[in-house]
């Protein structure tokens, strides 16, 4: 895994060479696939500019914290955020009582990952670049690790503590308890050049027991120190110290509690798209429930409607068992049959009184058709009407009768006229056995 430094947002990238212990600058994503991605190298720790990061202290115990869930540690930087706080990655370390919050804007991640992606390298690892600074050997904010070049100025105050330092001097305001400030060389600058040049401008000043360490107040600036820095800790009386090591990457980057590394978007699904997964999905799990409403429904519906086929069955045919093993079909059809002639009859009636019906001022309303009668409705403009119509249908040797006649509001009179049907041997339908027809009485 290769170790990469981005120190700020459009500066070179500074790569590790864990043999000699040095960093060394490419100037863009392409150059580093070019020159080290020939060598299998397809996977980095990326070391990310630290002003990009939000940090807050909070006194909130660790089980506060665990109640107020995701969201609500977003919110806790809504203040200092530019970026919408539901767009936060939220990182939590704790150190004794003490718990520190951590918040970097989901599009940075994405822009970084996007950017090593098109070099054909993903990034594994994500950290703030303070932590590549030593960690202070005095605590209660007395000791501090600086490190400053062209491109960026870092200080490390603890374990968890960590800033991109954009004006130094409030800063020092903030750290009452400071003593010392230990200073890093800068990546322009070789390790033996600076303890030369540190050599030879204290050479007076060297302590034995501290190593390189000297009150910067009254000294010449190391050439890695900016004048202003120098001025700065003179003014306030502080003890500086040159340190010989250059910032290191850490051990095992991926487990560290500020890793912010986020699966590449280009593995995850999108918003929209994973939106109308779930759009489709809900409309197959109501499709699916509607189809099992309208199974269930339907089997009660065929239950309900085979037990009233079975009792109308056991009404028309009582001495005879419905088989369930045999189809309803292949049992009435036999029988329907047989009273195929019944219909036939039926039908010449009907032949007969339908244009009787057509030639007088009577007008039809209902008809029901029974095994051995036909009963139809007529509406009359009076009552004799109906009388005259039912001799005629005597007259013409059918077996006529009316019945149930009721009058309207518009004074028009119905009643129920009722023929007996029987079917002769030969299929010709007659109005009764023992009449003959008009024709053979005249």
């Amino acid at each position: 895994m290769l170790h990469v430094w981005l120190r700020a947002q459009h500066s070179s990238l500074a790569v590790w060479h864990t043999d000699t212990k040095q960093w060394h600058t490419v100037d863009s994503w392409q150059q580093l696939h070019d020159t080290y991605g020939i060598h299998s190298h397809q996977s980095l720790c990326l070391y990310f500019p630290s002003n990009h990061l939000l940090q807050v202290d909070t006194e909130l115990s660790g089980a506060q914290l665990k109640q107020l869930g995701l969201t609500g540690k977003q919110y806790l930087f809504e203040e200092s955020s530019l970026a919408p706080v539901e767009q936060l990655a939220i990182r939590q370390l704790g150190y004794a009582n003490h718990h520190y919050l951590y918040a970097l804007a989901e599009s940075d991640i994405e822009m970084w990952q996007q950017s090593a992606l098109l070099a054909g390298l993903t990034i594994q690892a994500l950290l703030p670049d303070f932590l590549l600074l030593p960690i202070p050997e005095e605590g209660a904010g007395q000791q501090v690790v600086l490190y400053q070049d062209t491109y960026t100025t870092l200080l490390r105050q603890s374990v968890h503590q960590g800033l991109a330092v954009s004006y130094l001097p409030l800063i020092f305001e903030r750290l009452p308890q400071l003593s010392e400030v230990c200073v890093l060389p800068s990546l322009d600058f070789s390790v033996n050049a600076l303890v030369e040049g540190f050599t030879d401008s204290y050479t007076d000043g060297i302590d034995d027991d501290l190593g390189l360490q000297n009150r910067a107040s009254g000294s010449a600036a190391p050439n890695n120190i900016a004048p202003e820095i120098v001025t700065l800790i003179a003014e306030r009386q502080l003890l500086l110290t040159v340190m010989s090591a250059v910032p290191t990457p850490i051990e095992n980057p991926e487990r560290h509690g500020l890793n912010f590394f986020i699966k590449a978007s280009n593995s995850q699904l999108s918003l929209y798209l994973r939106v109308a997964m779930m759009v489709a999905l809900s409309a197959l799990l109501l499709q699916i429930a509607t189809d099992g409403v309208q199974w269930y429904r339907y089997n009660e519906a065929a239950t309900v409607t085979q037990s009233a086929v079975a009792a109308q069955y056991q009404a028309w045919f009582p001495n005879e068992a419905l088989s369930t093993r045999t189809k309803l079909q292949a049992q009435m059809q036999p029988k329907l049959r047989n009273d195929g002639q019944v219909s036939a009859s039926h039908i010449g009636i009907l032949a007969r009184i339908a244009p009787l019906i057509k030639q007088s001022s009577l007008q039809a309303q209902a008809l029901v058709m029974e095994p051995s009668a036909l009963s139809f409705t007529l509406v009359a403009p009076d009552r004799s009407s109906l009388d005259e119509f039912t001799s005629l249908l005597n007259a013409q040797g059918l077996t006529a009768n009316l019945e149930r006649v009721n009058s309207n509001e518009q004074g028009q009179f119905s009643g129920q006229i009722t023929v007996n049907v029987i079917a002769d041997s030969t299929g010709q339908s007659t109005g009764q056995s023992t009449r003959q027809s008009p024709a053979t009485d005249s």
